[in-house]
């Protein structure tokens, strides 16, 4: 059966839908692409599967027959099946997914990372390493897990550690009676104030200070003279 006779008899529009989105998803994936655009392949990936087993006559996801139709359905989608490394990142795409734990745990890897960290994990390849090594040392227990730097257990340990180091500077600080900021206002004379003011804020903008200090000062009330005594 012809690859356009299959895709209309076997696929709702729907199913076509998303792999016509496969095909535009694939024309903007580059070096910025993100974990997410990459996972977002799977339901196609899913159902190339589908189409490849009946096209090879086989109920298993393997084997030669299957693999060539498999990457014939990709290039009929637009996708380039001689780059190896996009290959390799399907692969993990559809590893992660043909296991709800292993969502889980990628799930529980990026809940406990910070912004930072979480956008600089942009390959499913990567991905993948660090779920397999979670369910590795998962199934030894939670020290071993803990002992594995990616898992969800030390990496919110990693932030409870910084969050801890952070509060104890600022008891620290309230013990010396230190608030942040750069000067005392009741306490420090106006020549270490002004130094301060300049060499932070830098010189123009001391200068607009300067100004508007003279219009707050020209506009504050004018003190009352003191009263003279009696007699």
């Amino acid at each position: 059966m012809a690859i356009e006779d299959i895709k209309r008899t076997d696929l709702t529009q729907n199913e076509r839908d998303v792999l016509a989105a496969d095909t535009e998803r694939w024309k903007h994936m580059g070096a910025g692409a993100h974990l997410q655009d990459w996972l977002n392949f799977y339901t196609g990936l899913d159902i190339r599967r589908r189409l490849a087993m009946r096209l090879a006559h086989t109920n298993q996801p393997a084997g030669r027959g299957y693999n060539e139709m498999f990457s014939t359905l990709m290039r009929e989608d637009g996708i380039d099946t001689a780059d190896k490394s996009a290959m390799t990142a399907f692969t993990a795409v559809m590893w992660l997914n043909e296991d709800p734990e292993r969502l889980t745990i990628l799930r529980e890897i990026l809940n406990a990372m910070t912004p930072g960290q979480r956008a600089r994990l942009n390959s499913p390849i990567s991905a993948r390493q660090r779920v397999e090594g979670v369910l590795k040392a998962r199934a030894k227990g939670e020290a071993a897990e803990a002992k594995v730097k990616d898992s969800p257990v030390a990496l919110l340990r990693a932030q409870v550690a910084e969050k801890d180091r952070e509060i104890a500077t600022l008891k620290a600080k309230l013990a010396k009676g230190e608030d942040g900021s750069l000067f005392d206002l009741a306490r420090d004379n106006v020549e270490d104030i002004a130094r301060t003011i300049v060499g932070n804020v830098g010189v123009n903008k001391a200068r607009s200070l300067h100004h508007s200090l003279g219009q707050a000062i020209a506009a504050a009330p004018k003190p009352k003279p003191p009263k003279r005594p009696a007699g």
